[in-house]
């Protein structure tokens, strides 16, 4: 395959995962991770495989709904990188708007490793 065709392949990996979460569709989300996915959020421990991975969104995500708006997708040695904006609401209502950057390491045409970095102010 292309060099071309495997970038575009891996960020569209990374895109359908970003609107599988948006849409809730726990199921398609299994299929798109390793079974050995591991995935690293600010304040969390690492959330190891698709189990966990997928437990975290159905149980302990406190985003009721909500859409990533990703600005711009960086990809190479089967790593994909991205930032942009959440907006969404949790599940008690508080409206949530958050710039974020991902990093994906992806393996055999799905995510293996995701790291999330949140923008905050800081002290």
């Amino acid at each position: 395959m292309a060099e071309d065709a495997l970038v575009a392949e891996r960020s569209g990996l990374v895109s359908s995962l970003l609107a599988v979460i948006d849409r809730r569709d726990w199921g398609e989300l299994a299929g798109l991770v390793t079974e050995d996915v591991v995935y690293h959020r600010p304040g969390c421990p690492p959330i190891e495989g698709v189990d966990a991975f997928v437990a975290f969104y159905r149980r302990r995500c406190i985003v009721a709904s909500g859409r990533h708006a990703v600005e711009r997708w960086v990809e190479g040695g089967g790593q994909v990188c991205c930032w942009g904006r959440f907006d969404g609401v949790s599940h008690s209502g508080v409206p949530l708007s958050e710039i974020f950057a991902d990093w994906f390491e992806v393996r055999d045409g799905r995510v293996s490793r995701r790291r999330s970095f949140f923008y905050r102010p800081a002290i």
